[in-house]
């Protein structure tokens, strides 16, 4: 009976772990894509959400909580960066915004 329950135990622990891994990719992918387009915030919002759920409760040094922490600084680094150049360029997103009411 004992050993039932230890192989159940060990079944729930290898399921957490791969889907705490799978957040982690899932994660990791967002943030990479969420360079490639203008205004990918919610992307790397999403990314953020993601790589935290993969974090909590991996054990350290496990690929899932390195890919959550990659994934985490990646989604960071994009909504810092954005912010950046939306301040610095605020004349011309007010501008370009102008310019696209003028089309439609």
């Amino acid at each position: 009976m004992a050993i039932a329950t230890d192989q159940a135990g060990q079944l729930t622990d290898a399921y957490a772990a791969g889907r705490r891994t799978g957040f982690a990719v899932s994660a990791l992918a967002l943030s990479l894509v969420a360079f490639l387009s203008l205004l990918g915030a919610e992307k790397a919002i999403l990314a953020l959400v993601l790589g935290s759920l993969a974090i909590r409760g991996a054990k350290p040094r496990t690929l899932a909580r390195r890919l959550g922490s990659v994934a985490i600084g990646l989604g960071g680094l994009f909504l810092v960066t954005m912010a950046v150049v939306l301040v610095v360029f605020w004349d011309r997103v007010v501008e370009f915004v102008q310019l696209l009411q003028k089309l439609s």
